[in-house]
């Protein structure tokens, strides 16, 4: 499996990664929520971290991906001329 994600404006970045992937289509919900707090924590801090996680978790359809990397590809801060 591959994933990448970029970012579209300047100055432009992205990363890539490739390797296995593990699925849950049906995650626990206790599971769910506990990683899906830990990374809205990351980018709205602690309090509103814990209120991303809930909306996320209680999402219909909610999955949780973890991906044991093979290779990591990214640049940062990339201009074109």
């Amino acid at each position: 499996m591959s994933f990448s994600v970029d970012d579209q404006n300047p100055p432009f970045s992205f990363v890539m990664i490739e390797g296995t992937a593990e699925i849950e289509q049906e995650p626990d919900k206790e599971n769910l929520l506990k990683w899906a707090t830990k990374i809205a924590e990351r980018y709205v801090g602690k309090e509103e971290g814990k209120t991303h996680g809930k909306e996320i978790a209680a999402l219909e359809g909610a999955i949780l991906v973890r991906i044991r990397p093979s290779k990591i590809i990214a640049q940062k801060e990339m201009m074109l001329h």
